[in-house]
């Protein structure tokens, strides 16, 4: 990292990581948090793959994943973050007794396929703080290259 710039362990993309987040380890993905706050404002998740041997250049394996992710989950929608399309949409589950509030964006292109979520405290949910990291996090997806 440098000046809040991330380059992915492999070097295939990078994105710009928010003032005063910081990455945490996670050996199967890209996870981060708001270490700047006083109390837990969620986690932040990039997990990245790449589809092997693609050989038509028109073949966009991330968009058609894009438009599963929207008709397979309830109130999901197509939006655009930074240069790419995103599926995006929210769950609720429970771990470890906890209510959460899972946020999915979805996104992309060619063969490069970023799944990226924002998981919180459900009781968080409607918490000014939410909105703010929703926006942070919102911009980090968005600022996402594909070196």
């Amino acid at each position: 990292m440098n000046n809040n710039n991330c380059i992915s362990r492999d070097g295939w993309f990078s994105f710009t990581l928010a003032d005063g987040w910081a990455e945490y380890d996670d050996d199967s993905t890209y996870a981060f948090w708001n270490e700047t706050e006083a109390s837990w404002t969620g986690n932040f998740r990039i997990t990245a793959f790449q589809w092997p041997n693609v050989t038509d250049p028109n073949e966009d394996k991330a968009d058609q994943y894009i438009t599963t992710e929207i008709l397979e989950n309830a109130g999901a929608q197509k939006i655009k973050l930074g240069n790419y399309n995103c599926a995006h949409y929210k769950k609720e589950s429970q771990q470890d007794r906890d209510n959460q509030v899972i946020y999915y964006w979805i996104t992309g292109k060619q063969n490069d396929i970023f799944i990226c979520t924002f998981s919180i405290d459900k009781k968080q949910e409607t918490m000014p703080i939410n909105e703010r990291e929703l926006i942070s996090v919102q911009k980090m997806i968005a600022s996402i290259k594909i070196i």
